[in-house]
């Protein structure tokens, strides 16, 4: 079977390493086409996809081909339908709507779309129907067509599809005009509610979970139908992780005294702390009142895409480790990641991926919910999966904080139950011992031979497997 996956960037590219890897192994040919923007190393950087091609000589890159004609009218009616769709009743988080249209959108049209009349039409379901029959006249691109009907896939795969940008969409435009199926896959949790729409409608949608599905659901008005949970391929080798260095190489790699218990703090991205440092300041002074005897020490990890800047922030018993932050899309940088995890107490965060993580290693979290964090917390609808799962230890202020901290230390664990099925109900609902990416993959094989994507008979033997994925 021949697969065309088709990511915006190559950084994306590590979310899907297994489900390539497997279909690649099973006797499938696989196109990757993504634009061409490679770097070797960096949070940034595709080294994941570049691992890949090394690794593996017969899966192709191919530089995904733009758009030639009508550019600008397409930024346009794709950014009043992101628009739209942001300030649409349902919408939980229509304040999120200016920062994300303002990359499609001229700063002319950003200023007449935010007038209140004008805000209410574009809100009706009405205008979200006329913007996609506007999208519906614009032919897909001749260049895109021809290079399908030269490859022939019998699936094209694409993600994240609700970023700034329209390589998912051409692609998914030209391959519709061809009858070739398209799955659309979620590339993370937060991106149903803090990022674009769907502009062209794919055959089906791959979410992680329950919670996914019903926002897809009452969000992007997709039919339940067409959305299939398959679980979390990025985290199927966290599943596989067990400790590389003990506690005291991992305290000395970071600085700190290896003879004390330390709190791991999960920094954030900019868009949901823009006052980290603060915060970090204002903890480890809370922390700083214990006696030194009791006083744990504190490993900073900063978000890869948000640098903190060591001197601000560190002390004899404050560190910040890795510095720079590291993403953890290569078995290296995730191994350290896990280490760091599984050797710490207490896992702290504001609102952050991380929390996924930690559960994943079973650590107990805390986080704050006050005045100083409300806009990365209650202002972002993603945080409520966080809070309905209720594996995470809630304080109000940086004394309860530490007091939460100090009881886990003692050997509290209220919340590890809860954390369990979080990480089975949100991360592997199909079953924990069920690798999502075998669940997609399965999935992918299944659509391209025309059936649904249920059918992806993952729960056999590997032999079986293999032998039914061998379909031309």
């Amino acid at each position: 079977m021949k697969i065309a996956f088709v990511l915006s960037r190559g950084i994306h590219y590590f979310y899907y390493d297994r489900v390539v890897r497997l279909l690649h192994a099973w006797g499938h040919e696989v196109r990757i086409v993504s634009s061409a923007d490679f770097s070797d190393e960096g949070n940034k950087s595709s080294r994941a996809l570049k691992k890949l091609l090394i690794d593996e000589s017969g899966i192709v890159l191919e530089d995904a081909l733009p758009r030639k004609n009508y550019i600008y009218l397409c930024e346009l009616i794709r950014g009043l339908r992101d628009y739209a769709n942001f300030i649409r009743p349902e919408h939980p988080t229509p304040h999120l709507a200016v920062n994300w249209v303002r990359k499609e959108l001229s700063p002319k049209v950003l200023n007449l779309i935010q007038k209140p009349l004008i805000m209410q039409i574009i809100a009706t379901k009405s205008a979200r129907a006329f913007l996609s029959f506007l999208e519906s006249l614009i032919l897909p691109e001749e260049q895109i067509v021809k290079w399908l009907k030269d490859f022939q896939p019998q699936i094209v795969f694409a993600s994240p599809y609700v970023f700034t940008g329209e390589i998912e969409i051409e692609y998914t435009k030209a391959a519709q005009s061809l009858n070739i199926p398209v799955i659309a896959s979620l590339l993370s949790w937060d991106n149903l509610t803090s990022k674009g729409t769907y502009k062209i409608r794919p055959d089906w949608l791959f979410v992680w979970n329950q919670n996914l599905k019903d926002e897809a659901i009452q969000i992007h008005d997709f039919e339940k139908e067409h959305v299939v949970i398959a679980g979390a391929p990025v985290y199927d080798p966290w599943f596989e992780l067990t400790p590389s260095l003990d506690r005291a190489s991992i305290c000395l790699q970071a600085g700190i005294n290896p003879e004390k218990p330390y709190i791991l703090y999960l920094c954030s991205s900019r868009g949901i702390s823009d006052n980290e440092i603060g915060l970090i300041r204002e903890l480890t002074a809370c922390l700083g009142k214990m006696e030194p005897a009791e006083r744990p020490s504190v490993i900073i990890r900063p978000h890869p895409f948000n640098p903190v800047e060591p001197g601000e922030v560190e002390n004899d018993w404050v560190k910040v480790f890795p510095k720079g932050g590291q993403r953890p899309d290569s078995d290296e940088t995730r191994q350290l990641y896990y280490d760091s995890l599984h050797h710490s107490a207490v896992v702290f965060g504001i609102n952050t991926t991380g929390f996924l993580e930690a559960a994943l290693v079973d650590k107990p979290c805390v986080t704050l919910v006050n005045p100083l964090t409300n806009y990365g917390q209650e202002q972002r609808a993603h945080f409520r999966h966080l809070t309905e799962a209720d594996f995470i230890e809630i304080a109000k202020d940086f004394e309860g904080l530490a007091d939460c901290i100090a009881g886990i230390i003692k050997g509290e664990d209220a919340k590890k139950a809860n954390r369990r099925n979080f990480v089975h109900q949100f991360l592997r609902p199909q079953g924990m011992n069920i690798p999502a990416s075998r669940v997609v993959a399965g999935a992918i094989l299944a659509v391209g031979r025309g059936e649904k994507p249920e059918n992806w008979d993952m729960r056999n033997s590997p032999e079986e497997i293999l032998a039914s994925s061998l379909v031309p």
